[in-house]
Parts: structure tokens; sequence; C-alpha cells
């Protein structure tokens, strides 16, 4: 009879467990996925410059890196909190500088090949690749921008700098406005930096992964880059 009685507890309290992790799958879904407006498109929001003060320098792309990091809840897997990250060093990109006078970023274009991105999980990036970004159709992301805010009024090579740049960025058949938090520098014929964006999936037609409520992607995603550039 005590058998019994143990047995029926345990039972009872695996019940309450799973129970408890189905309402919290349940909660977590509805608050990652919940609908949002979708920014605009950016406009061309720099004044002419000169052509003579612009420096034109291109991606390398063996010294950079463009990741995506993603919140999960795995409830399957009894990892309620996880990140995944996917990496690729498949990023090429221009972009015109102007580092006289008043400092200037003038035109950036980068674009990033989705299909090659991965993560420590083979299986995750083939749902990625297949089911989410849909690489087949649109293989690439682009990212141009024309606009710079906060840069200071005067550069000196070598000096580390913090600035927006807002853009459109286009993914999945879709544009949208974005804005990157930056960080670099210009040494000699050399550029290094870092830029990250919080988006939305959802924003770019990108339905969060959800399997049965036990293996759910939140639909907010950071993007970020780690960058070097040399002067053409």
């Amino acid at each position: 009879m005590k058998r019994r009685t143990a047995l029926l507890i345990v039972v009872a309290i695996v019940v309450v467990i799973v129970a408890a992790g189905i309402a919290y799958s349940f909660y977590f879904a509805q608050q990652a996925n919940a609908p949002r407006e979708a920014p605009g498109v950016a406009v061309n929001c720099n004044p002419a410059s000169s052509s003579t003060d612009l420096r034109s320098f291109e991606i390398v792309p063996d010294k950079t890196t463009a990741s995506y990091k993603v919140h999960e809840n795995l409830i399957i897997r009894n990892l309620p909190s996880t990140d995944a990250i996917g990496k690729t060093r498949d990023v090429h990109g221009t972009f015109r500088v102007s580092t006289k006078q008043a400092p200037q970023v003038a035109t950036l274009h980068l674009t990033v090949n989705l299909s090659t991105l991965k993560t420590d999980e083979p299986r995750r990036d083939q749902y990625v690749r297949t089911q989410a970004l849909e690489t087949d159709t649109y293989p690439n992301a682009e990212f141009t921008s024309t606009c710079a805010a906060g840069l200071p009024v005067q550069y000196t090579d070598g000096q580390q700098v913090s600035f927006q740049l807002p853009g459109n960025l286009t993914m999945h058949g879709k544009t949208n406005q974005e804005t990157f938090a930056v960080t670099g520098k210009v040494s000699g014929n050399t550029i290094t930096g870092t830029a990250s964006t919080s988006l939305f999936m959802t924003d770019f037609g990108i339905q969060p992964p959800n399997l049965a409520n036990v293996a759910i992607a939140e639909n907010k995603v950071v993007i970020s880059i780690d960058l070097v550039a040399q002067q053409k």
C-alpha cells in the first residue's frame, strides 16, 4: 500500500512538472512571438561629399564574422533558457568614408551569405536554412546605409569612435529600416570594428521556429558583425 501511494505521488509530481513545462512553453511562445509593427524604410540622409575626401574600403572575409543570437526554450532537452549562436565568414562589402574635417560614412553596402551560417547543432542549421530563412530562395542578407549619427566633429587616425548607422536591411524578400550600433576605428589603411542590432523575425516574414511548444525560438534576434576592411 505504501509503495503504491509513493508511486502515485511520483506520478503526480511528474504530471505537475510536465504540465508546468507545457504551460510555460505556451506562455513563452505567446510572449516571444507577440505581433508588432515593422519599421519603415530608411532614407538617404547624408549631405553630398566631395569625392576627393572619400576613401574606399573593402571587407576582408577571412577576418570578418557575421553572427546571429536567438534565445531558445528547449523543454524537450530540459533547457528552458539557452541561446543559439550562428556564425559565418562569408561576408562581403564596400564602404566609403571620410576622415578629413567632419568624419563621415558616405556609403556602406554589406552582403552576408545566410546559407553558410552554422551553430553547434547541424539539425538546427538545416531547419534554419530550409524552413526559416529559405536560403534556396533568399540566400543573402544585404544592408545599405548612407547615414551615420553621433560621429565626432574631428577625427584622428587610430581614434576609436562609437556611432549609430541606420539603413535598409533586405532579408527573406523584405526590406526594413534597422539601426546598427557601431564601434570602430581607422588606422592607416585598415578599418576594424563591431556592429550590432536587434531585429524581429516576423518583420521579415520569418516565423520563429516552434516545434509543438517544446522547442521554441524567440522572435527577437541579435545580429552582430566583427569586421576588418582594407582600403582599395
